[in-house]
């Protein structure tokens, strides 16, 4: 069954059986290699154990091929799925087996052309056991699998508010996605809950075939609902859940549901999700973010893909990967370039319903203030109307994530109070292109749902209306460019909004042939103000009053 992972390839049907195994001391600051070989092969298992109290000041790396950068470098207790700076957690799936003392078992196939290397060093104050096993298949013919096994661990604290998209992944090359585990420790009583926002995949953003994926997130991605329970599937489950919920409510709007469980201030909670039975590939690049709230999270993805690859992010210093130490999501990521990246103006959210206050046929004025009939609400004030404006944000491989620009400017209730931190049915966005080019035709490719209008220059050119149900989809647009200054605005309405679903759109433009358009100057709008700032210690934005059950995430211990 794990041979699927590799499809549409195949591994050598002749092979060598192998085993290397062994024990030694790992001493403060020292590096072993447990595996080497240099003919090619497939590692069809892994099994460690140590006697380390400290697991993620243990990191394990793995190369392939005699390439210079570690396709994984992860701590040893993350990389087998044990977060919150345990040293055991019961995991028994498909990919990962972790007995109850200390036996931590990878099934994942991890084929390499020529050569392969598996080191572990200790970072850490003290020395430990190092107690190894290594499985593994020799072949004596070239292996046409040209992808390679990656793994990439992060830690945030604390993690973005209101459901924004925290990068768990960036990926350039060809390959698959085999899984993420994810863990939570939640720490924000007004951010309400563990479950943050959607999981988004944006997937070839730099090709003809840009695709867009994205699920509820929370307790929805590891395939549970109305909370966490400790339940493991094959392909996903929670295989941490720290308290087990027991309180239910009996009252208010939300008594029908079945499950009422409060999620508790300092619970742990670990998810897992594997792409087993619906095979997740890219051909270019992959974008993966998860939705969070201000609490405190580390993410381990797993996938496969072309060499060489590139470094996505760093490991924290051994002061910042542990309980409620801080780390910021930008001092360890390494952003990877992906075109189109183009600057972007954007407006909203507005209701589509509404009398708009500005609309596409008038002059962008990039100072002015709207008000809106949506209301803003935190700490159980509600204020109307709500004020936008227009602000800068950037196209990433062409795409952009409407949902998490507009909710880091957004609001929340408090504590026990359904969450006001997404966007009702009818909202539309506006993005903004200015550009300068030469006179010619072209083609503006844009991907949505439900329903997207056109203008340039002021004149309104294609109207989309998605009927239901269909899944994201792309559409082009021919254009007539003109000598100097074009101004295109895109108005993206979402009519399937959910508590937690995402909101992704792309924009390109092409020539006639079908490429990026080449020799073309975007305007940068210098001077607008981006989306507003999503970190805890931003908040609560100038004139909102805390309320009495807010309690700092910092605070929390």
């Amino acid at each position: 069954m794990l041979n699927t992972l590799l499809e549409p390839y195949t591994l050598p049907a002749r092979f060598t059986p192998r085993r290397t195994k062994g024990m030694f001391m790992l001493e403060p600051g020292t590096s072993r290699s447990f595996f080497e070989t240099d003919v090619p092969g497939c590692v069809r298992q892994i099994y460690v154990t140590t006697n380390s109290k400290n697991l993620r000041d243990t990191i394990l790396r793995f190369w392939w091929d005699g390439e210079e950068q570690p396709s994984v470098e992860c701590p040893l207790a993350d990389f087998f799925g044990i977060g919150h700076d345990l040293t055991s957690s019961p995991l028994n799936t498909s990919l990962f087996y972790n007995a109850p003392n200390y036996g931590y078992n990878c099934y994942i196939p991890m084929p390499y052309g020529k050569s392969a290397r598996m080191e572990v060093i200790n970072q850490g104050a003290a020395p430990h056991i190092f107690f190894y096993s290594v499985e593994f298949q020799s072949y004596d013919v070239a292996l046409e699998v040209p992808w390679r096994f990656h793994a990439c661990w992060r830690r945030v604290y604390p993690a973005y508010r209101r459901g924004a998209g925290l990068d768990l992944l960036e990926a350039k090359g060809a390959g698959r996605l085999i899984g993420c585990i994810y863990h939570i420790l939640k720490r924000d009583s007004d951010d309400r809950m563990s479950h943050g926002g959607a999981d988004q995949l944006f997937i070839d953003g730099d090709t003809a075939k840009p695709n867009y994926i994205y699920g509820g997130g929370g307790e929805d991605y590891a395939h549970h609902a109305w909370g966490y329970s400790p339940a493991q599937g094959p392909y996903a489950g929670a295989h941490y859940v720290h308290p087990v919920p027991m309180v239910k409510r009996a009252e208010g709007p939300f008594a029908f549901e079945p499950h009422a469980f409060e999620q508790h201030d300092g619970g742990h909670y670990s998810i897992y999700r594997y792409y087993i039975p619906d095979p997740t590939t890219f051909e270019s690049s992959l974008r993966f973010t998860f939705g969070t709230c201000a609490n405190e999270i580390s993410s381990t993805v797993y996938w496969y893909q072309t060499e060489p690859h590139q470094p996505f992010c760093s490991l924290p210093p051994t002061d910042n990967r542990h309980f409620g130490q801080r780390v910021t999501a930008e001092s360890t990521l390494q952003p990877i370039s992906i075109p189109p990246e183009y600057p972007v103006a954007v407006l909203g959210p507005l209701l589509e319903r509404e009398d708009q206050p500005w609309k596409p046929d008038q002059p962008v004025q990039t100072e002015t203030v709207y008000e809106t009939n949506l209301r803003q609400a935190y700490a159980n004030i509600v204020r109307a109307p709500y004020e936008i404006r227009w602000r800068v944000s950037q196209l990433r491989g062409g795409f952009l994530d409407l949902a998490s620009f507009h909710k880091a400017k957004g609001a929340v209730r408090a504590r026990g109070i359904w969450h006001d931190r997404t966007l009702p049915h009818g909202t539309t966005s506006y993005q903004l292109l200015r550009f300068h080019s030469t006179k010619r035709k072209a083609i503006l490719r844009i991907g949505f749902e439900d329903e997207a209008r056109v203008w340039h220059g002021g004149k309104l050119l294609q109207e989309f209306n998605i009927p239901e149900p269909q899944a994201w989809d792309l559409r082009d647009i021919p254009l007539e460019l003109e000598d100097g200054a074009n101004e295109i605005v895109i108005g993206f309405t979402q009519q399937r909004m959910g508590q937690f679903t995402a909101w992704g759109v792309y924009c390109a433009l092409l020539d006639e042939t079908g490429d990026f358009l080449q020799d073309v100057e975007f305007d940068k709008f210098e001077g607008m103000e981006p989306t507003l700032e999503r970190w805890v210690e931003n908040w609560p934005p100038d004139g909102i009053v805390e309320s009495d059950n807010y309690r700092d995430p910092l605070a929390i211990t």
